[in-house]
C-alpha cells in the first residue's frame, strides 16, 4: 500500500556514524529526517517540532539517558509515533523490559541489513496512516455525532412544539367533531321521539334495542365510532314501518296476510331511503338496511348470508328480535304458554316449566328463541356475546343511589363497586348477599368507598 502523506523519522544516536549512515539510506525513500546526539537533545526536538515526528528510532547506549529511557519520555511528548530502539545483541534484557512495559514498538539489532530495514520502517508507517486516519476519522466522527445531537436538540424542539400546535388543532377538531355526533345523536334522537308519537309501543321498542345493540356491539370489538353508529341505527331501525297500521308490528310472521308481508318486506328498504337524505346518517341506514338478513341468506331484502351481512346489521337482528319477544308476547299465563306449544318444538316445550312467573318465562324463552336459531337467522358469535349481556342487561330494573346502611340482600350492583383508589371490589351485575353487605359497610367506614351505592331490585324483590 502505497504511503499517502508525508513523514519526519527522528534519529537519534550519540554516534554521528551510525545517524548519518540511517540519514543516507532513509533520505533516498522522500523521508523528512532529524537528527540528536543523545536524549535530552532529542527531547528538545520534540518539544518544539511541528508537524509531529512519524517515527522514532535511537540507540540504547548513550550517556546520561540511555534510549528505553529516552522513548519512555518521547511518549509522552508525542504518544502516536512509532517508537524504534538500536541495540546490540548485550543489551537484550534492557529492550526486553522495554518492550514489555511498551514503551517501544520494535527493537533493532546492530549490525542491521537495509533491505529489512527499509521495509519495516516503511509497514510501519503505513500502520501508522492507518492509526492517523482511524483517529481523524474517530474525531470527525465525534464531531459530527456532536453536531447531530445539537441538531436533533434543536430538531426535538420544533417537533414538540409543531407536535403541540397539532395536538391543540385535533383537540379542537375532536371537541367540534364530538359536538357534531352529539348533534346527530339528538337527531336521531328526535326522530325516534316522532316515531314514539306515532307508535308509542314501537318507539318504546326501538329505545330499549339501542342501548343493548351498544353493549352487544362493545363486547364484540366495534369501535367508539361503530358503536355510536350502531346505537343510532337501534334507536330508528324500524322507522320504515311508521306508515303501516299499528298493529302490524306486534303481528306474528305466520299471521301476516301475503300484502302485509309483502309491505313489512320493504320496511328496511324504506328506512335506509329515508335515512339516506341526510349524507351523516348513510352508515345508519346501511345497518338499517340489511337488520333483517338471515346467516343462511334467508333474510331480505336481498339474501345476503354469513359475513356478507355487516356486523353491525347482524348485532340489530339478534338484540331487536329479543326486545320484539320481550315487548309483543303475552303476560297472561294461558296465552303464553299457549304461544310456547305454538312456535316451539314439543321436545323444547318438555324442558320448560310453563307455570312459572310470566316475566320470567318471556326472557328463558326468549332466550331459548335466540340459542335455537344461532348459525341458522342468527349470527352464533352474536348470539354468544347477546346472552352475555343479558345477565346484566336483560330486564329493566329500578335504580337508585342508595348509602351503604340501606343496602338489602338480594339487591343488584348497577355499575362495578371500587375502592377510592380504582380497585375493583364487585363488577357490575353482582348480587348483594349479607356477607357482602357486611364488609362494604365496614369499608365504608373507613373511608375508602362512595358513601353511596348504585343498585337495581331484583325482579321478585317488593
Amino acid at each position: 500500500m502505497p504511503l499517502t502523506r508525508d513523514h519526519t523519522l527522528l534519529l537519534v544516536d550519540d554516534e554521528i556514524s551510525i545517524t548519518r549512515a540511517l540519514q543516507r539510506l532513509f533520505r533516498k525513500e522522500g523521508y523528512r529526517i532529524l537528527t540528536a546526539q543523545s536524549g535530552p537533545e532529542a527531547l528538545e526536538v520534540l518539544g518544539r517540532q511541528e508537524p509531529p515526528v512519524s517515527m522514532i528510532i535511537s540507540d540504547q547506549r548513550m550517556p546520561v539517558m540511555n534510549g528505553a529511557q529516552f522513548l519512555e519520555q518521547a511518549k509522552d511528548l508525542q504518544p502516536r509515533a512509532i517508537r524504534y530502539l538500536l541495540t546490540g545483541y548485550s543489551d537484550l534484557e534492557a529492550v526486553i523490559q522495554a518492550v514489555n512495559r511498551g514503551e517501544i514498538h520494535r527493537y533493532l539489532s546492530k549490525p542491521w541489513n537495509d533491505e529489512d530495514l527499509l521495509l519495516q520502517v516503511r509497514q510501519s508507517l503505513e500502520h501508522f496512516e492507518l492509526l492517523s486516519e482511524n483517529q481523524r476519522l474517530t474525531e470527525l466522527t465525534i464531531a459530527q455525532n456532536q453536531q447531530l445531537s445539537r441538531l436533533n436538540q434543536e430538531l426535538e424542539g420544533k417537533v414538540a412544539e409543531r407536535t403541540r400546535q397539532v395536538v391543540e388543532k385535533s383537540e379542537a377538531l375532536a371537541a367540534a367533531n364530538r359536538m357534531l355526533e352529539e348533534s346527530f345523536m339528538e337527531v336521531v334522537r328526535l326522530l325516534s321521539s316522532t316515531v314514539e308519537v306515532l307508535n308509542p309501543d314501537l318507539g318504546r321498542y326501538m329505545r330499549q334495542v339501542a342501548p343493548l345493540s351498544r353493549r352487544v356491539g362493545e363486547a364484540l370489538g366495534l369501535s367508539g365510532s361503530e358503536l355510536d353508529t350502531l346505537e343510532m341505527a337501534g334507536m330508528i331501525h324500524d322507522i320504515g314501518l311508521i306508515h303501516l297500521p299499528e298493529a302490524l308490528w306486534r303481528k306474528e310472521d305466520e299471521q301476516l296476510s301475503e300484502e302485509e308481508r309483502r309491505q313489512f318486506i320493504e320496511h328496511p328498504r324504506i328506512g335506509a331511503l329515508i335515512l339516506s337524505r341526510v349524507e351523516k346518517l348513510t352508515a345508519v341506514g346501511e345497518i338499517v338496511l340489511h337488520h333483517h338478513e338471515h346467516a343462511d341468506g334467508n333474510g331480505f331484502p336481498n339474501g345476503l348470508q354469513a359475513d356478507q351481512i355487516p356486523l353491525a346489521s347482524r348485532v340489530l337482528l339478534a338484540v331487536s328480535d329479543y326486545c320484539h319477544m320481550l315487548a309483543t308476547w303475552p303476560r297472561q299465563e294461558k296465552k303464553l304458554a299457549a304461544m310456547i306449544r305454538r312456535r316451539f318444538d314439543p321436545a323444547v316445550v318438555g324442558e320448560v316449566a310453563l307455570d312459572q312467573d310470566p316475566e320470567t318465562l318471556v326472557h328463558e324463552m326468549a332466550e331459548r328463541k335466540l340459542l335455537l336459531e344461532a348459525g341458522k337467522k342468527y349470527d352464533v358469535k352474536v348470539v354468544n356475546a347477546l346472552i352475555a349481556q343479558l345477565g346484566t342487561v336483560g330486564r329493566e330494573l329500578p335504580e337508585m343511589a342508595l348509602p351503604l346502611d340501606r343496602l338489602q340482600a338480594d339487591m343488584v350492583l348497577i355499575q362495578d363497586l371500587r375502592l377510592k383508589d380504582g380497585r375493583l371490589l364487585l363488577t357490575r351485575g353482582a348480587r348483594l348477599t349479607a356477607s357482602s353487605i357486611r364488609s362494604i359497610q365496614t369499608i365504608g367506614q373507613r373511608g375508602m368507598i362512595d358513601e353511596t351505592v348504585k343498585v337495581a331490585l331484583n325482579p321478585h324483590q317488593g
